[in-house]
């Protein structure tokens, strides 16, 4: 449950920090919004049409993707779930640890092209050892600490087993 307080109703480009948005029709989809310096990036957590999920794309004036805006989120790492990549191969919606920051792999829609990058979704943070990583493909979404902690997505890009 989430206080009235929390949330609220608008375009992905009225996101203030970092944002879950979670769909409230058929046609819109969750998506975390990103907040950067040059641009602010949507990416999506959702299946979304042929791309799948973990599309990302700059969103500062984007007005045509709307849904339930929840501010102020967090995101947590599942220790359990440390994926052998070192930075390199991580699964698409993987988040990695690596320098001073956490990192989102995403398939990123730029102007010219689509490519597989990384999103920094925290900064500021203190940095690993040099040419280190850690990859987490479990992670969370949350609002609030402590007792007040509500969970409000999960992911998991376990890699499928060949």
């Amino acid at each position: 449950m989430i206080d009235p307080s929390e949330c609220f109703a608008g375009p992905i480009s009225a996101a203030q920090g970092l944002t879950l948005v979670l769909p409230r029709a058929q046609y819109e989809r969750a998506c975390l919004i990103v907040p950067k310096e040059e641009k602010s990036v949507c990416v999506c957590l959702e299946d979304f049409s042929r791309v799948g999920r973990f599309f990302a794309f700059e969103c500062d004036s984007n007005d045509n993707w709307q849904g339930l805006l929840i501010p102020d989120v967090r995101i947590e790492l599942d220790e359990t779930s440390l994926h052998d990549s070192d930075g390199w191969r991580a699964p698409r919606g993987s988040m990695a640890r690596t320098q001073g920051e956490l990192t989102l792999a995403v398939e990123f829609d730029g102007q010219f092209q689509t490519r597989t990058t990384s999103v920094s979704i925290m900064d500021g943070l203190p940095p690993c050892s040099p040419q280190q990583t850690a990859c987490f493909v479990k992670w969370q979404v949350v609002l609030g600490n402590g007792d007040d902690m509500r969970v409000l997505w999960k992911v998991d890009v376990t890699p499928v087993a060949t």
